[in-house]
């Protein structure tokens, strides 16, 4: 039988390694795959960080720009609030004014100044073609300041981009007269990179117009190590200029390098937690293994002789059955004990093997009596009493010998455990789905915290009424396994005082279809 068990051990150990192994790749694959997927979702959120950063930073530049034309229009629509269209005027708003290289007015789609009828310059004559268009077609003012379809727009920007530097003009409608100022465009260069003064860091800002570099926050940077995260093209008349931003690239790299080291060591510490519980797992198997198969070695070592001092004891008794009362009473003390000696060892043998079911009808009244009569005299010899309470005609179907086994560990352990109530009922109650065979002592009682406890194998209560009385600690855990081989169960309820067991089985009046070993 050690052999057999050692051979079942040995198969159920690759098992139970390829499950440990399964579970602890199963978790340090979750860990990696769920790993990855954060470290993943790190760089695409750095990357996301950076590009916002990058558009805020864009749009404050373009704001800055933007605004700083817009402060060129207020003052020019103050100055031609205040100019008036003679020549002399207008020659001397161009004169005083170094943003503004050249006027012109409008008067009726005439063009009233430069007045071509007059001696002009060559600057003044180059300054009449570029507007030349304008003047036949003073609509085309309007084309690119167009913000409510309904009404026409009485102020705005045009830019001629025929000359090499552009042509930035500002017009307003006054008085049903158009006029308009040539901006400096190099002055208004001149002002916007000079008011320019953006510090983002390492990172690096750009504002070009046609690819023509007009500004740089840091002229120290080089571009090679850097990555464009925005570009922003300003709106019109200002269409041409770009603003573009520059900063480090997300280094991947280090994100997916710190954080695999750190997965790595989170699957090390993980694999080795797995580990440690197989290891605790197997060695509290080979434990119990060791435990049961010591047990069932030993026990099967005494059943032998202890059936020749049975044996003997038999005869023994048998030829002193005419002697003295003493001698007779010595034999017969020899005769039961060596029988309660045979109980214990084959309940300890039945833990740790699987008998077969032998079901029977059983007529319990005649049943149950006879095992309280087998356990009158230790009762009475502890000057305890056994009260059954039971139906005259009852019967059952179920395994006798499971049976007796159940209920005679229940009254077993009220003779060992409950001497000091001197009092145990068995009782015996049929409902219409069960019948309950109940043993009930009035010693002190189990604590409910170690009801669960007590059917785990070798587990024994540890308080006075337990001090020096023999056990194996494996009653109830094969009553129980008896008990669920059966198709019942065990139930353990506290009266005060003592405590009850209950075997509940299922009320049938069929024998059980198929045979089954213990669970």
């Amino acid at each position: 039988m050690a052999v057999g068990k050692q051979n079942l051990m040995l198969k159920r150990k690759p098992r139970s390694l390829l499950i440990a192994v399964a579970v602890m790749f199963t978790v340090v694959g979750l860990i990696a795959y769920f790993g990855f997927r954060t470290l993943e979702h790190e760089v695409l959120l750095r990357h996301y960080q950076a590009q916002t950063l990058a558009q805020t930073r864009i749009a404050q530049a373009g704001t800055f720009v933007l605004n700083w034309l817009e402060q060129r229009a207020v003052r020019f629509d103050a100055l031609m609030a205040l100019t008036t269209y003679d020549d002399s005027a207008l020659k001397a708003v161009i004169e005083k004014d170094d943003d503004i290289e050249s006027v012109f007015v409008l008067q009726k789609n005439r063009l009233h100044y430069p007045n071509e009828r007059q001696l002009l310059t060559q600057k003044e004559q180059d300054w009449v073609r570029l507007i030349m268009p304008i003047v036949h077609d003073p609509s085309l003012l309007h084309g690119h300041n167009i913000k409510d379809e309904q009404q026409a727009p009485s102020a705005g920007w045009f830019i001629v981009n025929e000359t090499q530097e552009p042509v930035l003009i500002y017009w307003r409608n006054k008085g049903g007269n158009s006029v308009g100022f040539r901006v400096s465009y190099i002055k208004l260069l001149s002002d916007i990179i000079n008011a320019a003064d953006f510090d983002f860091g390492n990172d690096l800002l750009e504002i070009k117009e046609n690819g023509r570099l007009l500004y740089q926050s840091k002229t120290f940077e080089q571009l090679g190590r850097m990555e464009q995260l925005g570009a922003l093209h300003l709106p019109y008349p200002l269409s041409a200029w770009q603003i573009e931003y520059y900063g480090r690239p997300t280094n991947a790299l280090i994100v997916y390098g710190w954080g695999g080291l750190f997965l790595l060591a989170l699957m090390t510490i993980a694999g080795l937690i797995v580990f440690r519980f197989y290891r605790e797992y197997t060695q509290t198997a080979r434990l119990a293994q060791q435990q049961v198969g010591f047990v069932s070695q030993v026990s099967h070592e005494l059943k032998t002789p202890l059936t020749n001092i049975r044996l003997y004891a038999e005869l023994l008794k048998e030829d002193l059955s005419g002697s003295s009362e003493e001698g007779l009473r010595y034999a017969e003390v020899i005769v039961r004990e060596s029988q309660r000696l045979s109980r214990l060892i084959q309940n300890i043998l039945t833990f740790t093997r699987a008998p077969k079911l032998n079901i029977q009808p059983i007529e319990l009244h005649t049943f149950i009596q006879k095992i309280a009569d087998g356990f009158m005299p230790s009762f009475q010899a502890k000057a305890m009493s056994i009260v059954v309470n039971m139906p005259q005609q009852l019967s059952i179907h179920s395994d006798v010998d499971r049976l007796t086994q159940i209920i005679s560990n229940f009254l077993s352990n009220a003779e060992k455990y409950a001497a000091a109530g001197k009092r145990v009922e068995l009782t015996v109650d049929s409902q219409a789905e069960h019948v309950d065979i109940a043993v009930r002592d009035y010693g002190v009682g189990i604590p409910e915290k170690e009801v669960k406890m007590i059917f785990q194998p070798f587990y024994r209560v540890k308080s006075a009424i337990t001090e020096g009385v023999a056990g194996t600690g494996i009653g109830l855990t094969i009553a129980r396994q008896l008990a669920e081989s059966l198709g019942g169960e065990i139930l353990v309820s506290h009266p005060v005082p003592g405590v009850q067991f209950i075997l509940r089985l299922k009320q049938s009046g069929k024998p059980f279809a198929s045979e089954g070993g213990l669970k």
